[in-house]
């Protein structure tokens, strides 16, 4: 892990290029530090001038003649890198550079290089350049050119924010401050010259005064050092919640040229985040949403599961409403989140019949609007359902009942009784309310919303947080050990299909049965030692998509049709051309089992520029290129992602049984894709893809029937 501590929480700080225009770029860093109370020293450096906003000024860095830990740079860019190197030989042991020209603009990667080569080469940790800069609330420290933070600042918190944008970390700061969510570091990373999103979020998971990370992202150049940030999040049990744009082609395309970013293949990000428990928030308010939830919110929400549910089932939610038709919607709304919605224990389902006849005790449980007449069993159902042990949380829906002076005083009396109780479930509360009354449930632990749904999605974001912190610490999963490395031929460009079944079938991937044949008798032979009905392709290095060229024949019944398919396929190779445009060797044909089942299930890796190797699976044979319901996972996979990923891409239906077919073992199902991740990432840095199209759900399960392997 990078050492921030210079840049974040600096001794001493330098502003080179200082003004002494309190409203020029170079002037505003001077005037928050002094005016926001940082207690370290800042040396203005102005050559031109004898003071700065009532500072000594400095002709350079070296005539500071103290230890500097942190510069502050806003200087042209051409003179940036010599800056950098005169910080370097000072002992400076960061910079912020807030200048912008460099490889956000046409020719400006040259003057980065530069600028970066001096960083490294003095090892000076760098912030930018084209960044609005970083903060730490904590400290009074504001190495920024915003004047936002004089117009007032959030209160210190444990949320630290960071932002590939410079805007989006502005605006994020002020919806920050207006939210009233405490912020204990902000940065702003620009062109990651230096320092990446990654690096600042591995940082702030060590960071104590932490517990919930932040993140804008357009993209990641590196992609290990993104899945060890996250990986340490996840083992220090801080959520992450990050708000990745550039979905879309138009929006990749934004995404580079405003901050020289790689705005990766969306779903691979999904992927990403998937695997390490990331929250992903679509839009500002919902970043925000997260961001509120996850650092007010108790994270209670994971539950003992009774017997008869798996241990890592999410506790049940109690929905507890005024309005029968706001319930609906926020049970359709916990459905889609996975919370289980059980009725009421049967005594307190009783109490409130009683007191309602016409009420429902089922979940959700609508109170109706008799809450205004009969506000205290409104009450007595929130305080049953908190305390029956039986829900991880309970989620309210009160209108603008909370207005009527009738039903605010026994709300009060209940939620005060419930904050004082630490075995009651988290109480969240939609409706309407003036902010006075929504500040005094918050400072009693209640979650506040306008929206109903929202109370149910902030459930979900809890019990995901609590399970990622019951887990903190755990190692990563892993399932089986690492295979050896596999050799491949060093000038081939793919390996045949022969060659790929072997790989796989050492891999412990189970195969279709076949044999390779040089001659008419053979392929015969073979197909007699595995028995009709069989398949005749073509095997070739060069022709990865045999039927494309005529060399696939299925569906042979005996020994003439082998020998006649094995003619049609040999003369397909002679008529065939590589990819250059030249002759293709023959190299034989495969003769294979015609498998047979119900399904096809489509698995495969390919290598991702950012990520490495990513694993996919979804409904296969010819029907992936109109369904194209995939599922990702980085490779190698765990059983758990594995398994999920069978699920989201719904080729798991094939094997749940249907039709008369017999119901599959999905975790068995699940290793398969397991060992072919395993065989993927076996051979290493040569593999460019892995694919097997179809697999054929049987009743043995998935057996490969054919595969193609792409090298680098």
């Amino acid at each position: 892990m990078l050492d921030l501590q210079p840049l974040l929480c600096p001794r001493s700080i330098a502003v080179v290029g200082a003004s002494t225009q309190p409203d020029k770029v170079g002037g505003v860093p001077v005037r928050l530090l002094a005016e926001l109370g940082y207690a370290g020293p800042v040396y203005p450096v102005n050559p031109g001038a004898a003071t700065v906003q009532g500072l000594r000024a400095y002709a350079s860095v070296a005539d500071i003649g103290a230890p500097v830990d942190l510069a502050i740079v806003a200087v042209p860019a051409p003179a940036a890198p010599d800056v950098m190197a005169q910080l370097g030989q000072a002992g400076t042991r960061a910079a912020v550079v807030f200048t912008s020209g460099f490889a956000e603009v046409s020719g400006g990667d040259a003057l980065q290089h530069a600028l970066a080569s001096q960083a490294r080469a003095h090892g000076v940790q760098l912030l930018g350049p084209n960044c609005l800069g970083a903060m730490n609330l904590r400290e009074r420290m504001f190495a920024t050119f915003s004047p936002i933070p004089l117009s007032g600042l959030p209160p210190v918190g444990d949320v630290g924010l960071v932002s590939q944008s410079g805007a989006f970390g502005a605006y994020a700061f002020a919806l920050a401050r207006e939210a009233g969510l405490g912020l204990s570091h902000w940065v702003t990373t620009g062109n990651e010259a230096g320092l990446q999103v990654a690096d600042v979020i591995e940082w702030l998971a060590d960071d104590p005064q932490t517990r919930v990370i932040l993140a804008y992202m357009e993209g990641a150049r590196d992609g290990l050092r993104l899945r060890r940030a996250l990986a340490a999040a996840r083992r220090a049990g801080k959520p992450v919640v990050i708000a990745k744009v550039g979905t879309t082609a138009a929006g990749a395309s934004a995404a580079q040229s405003h901050t020289a970013s790689l705005a990766g293949e969306d779903a691979v990000y999904q992927a990403v985040f998937d695997e390490y428990g990331v929250h992903r928030a679509h839009t500002l308010e919902a970043f925000f949403r997260l961001g509120y939830t996850l650092a007010r919110g108790r994270r209670t929400a994971v539950w003992q599961a009774p017997s008869g549910m798996p241990a890592d089932a999410v506790a049940p939610l109690a929905i507890v409403t005024v309005s029968g038709g706001v319930g609906i919607m926020m049970a359709d709304s916990a459905e889609s989140q996975g919370l289980p919605l059980p009725p009421m224990p049967d005594a307190a389902a009783q109490a409130l019949r009683t007191a309602i006849p016409f009420a429902s005790t089922a979940n959700p449980i609508d109170v109706t609007g008799q809450v205004v007449a009969q506000p205290q069993v409104f009450v007595d159902a929130l305080g049953s359902v908190a305390r029956c042990g039986q829900y991880g949380a309970v989620a309210a829906f009160v209108a603008g009942a909370a207005n009527a002076p009738r039903v605010w005083g026994p709300l009060q009396d209940a939620v005060t009784a419930l904050h004082a109780d630490p075995q009651a479930a988290p109480l969240l509360i939609s409706g309407v309310m003036d902010d006075q009354k929504r500040a005094w449930l918050e400072a009693r632990g209640c979650l506040v919303f306008r929206e109903p749904a929202y109370t149910v999605e902030a459930v979900a974001a809890l019990a995901k947080a609590a399970a990622l912190e019951a887990a903190a610490g755990a190692p990563d999963d892993a399932d089986g050990s690492p295979l050896a490395p596999v050799q491949v031929p060093a000038e081939a460009s793919a390996l045949s299909e022969a060659e790929a079944m072997a790989l796989l079938a050492d891999a412990g991937v189970p195969v279709v049965r076949h044999g390779v044949a040089g001659d008419a008798d053979a392929a015969v032979r073979i197909a007699e030692s595995i028995g009709f009905p069989v398949a005749v392709k073509l095997c070739s290095r060069h022709i990865l998509h045999k039927s494309d060229v005529g060399g696939v024949v299925l569906n042979l019944q005996d020994a003439a049709a082998v020998r006649a398919a094995f003619a049609r396929v040999q003369q397909a190779a002679a008529e065939a051309r590589d990819a250059q445009g030249g002759p293709v060797p023959f190299e034989g044909v495969i003769v294979a089992r015609m498998a047979r089942g119900w399904g096809e299930i489509m698995v495969g890796v390919r290598r991702d520029p950012v990520f490495g190797l990513v694993a996919l699976a979804g409904i296969g044979g010819t029907a992936v290129e109109i369904f194209r319901q995939m599922a990702f996972g980085l490779a190698p996979l765990s059983r758990p992602r594995a398994r999920t990923m069978l699920e989201q891409s719904r080729a798991a239906a094939l094997c749940t049984g249907h039709r008369g077919h017999p119901a599959l073992d999905l975790d068995a199902v699940a290793d398969v894709l397991v060992h072919v991740s395993r065989a993927a990432a076996a051979i290493g840095d040569r593999l460019d893809t892995l694919e097997i199209n179809p697999f054929i759900v049987g009743p043995d399960g998935l057996v490969a029937a054919d595969a193609v392997i792409t090298l680098r």
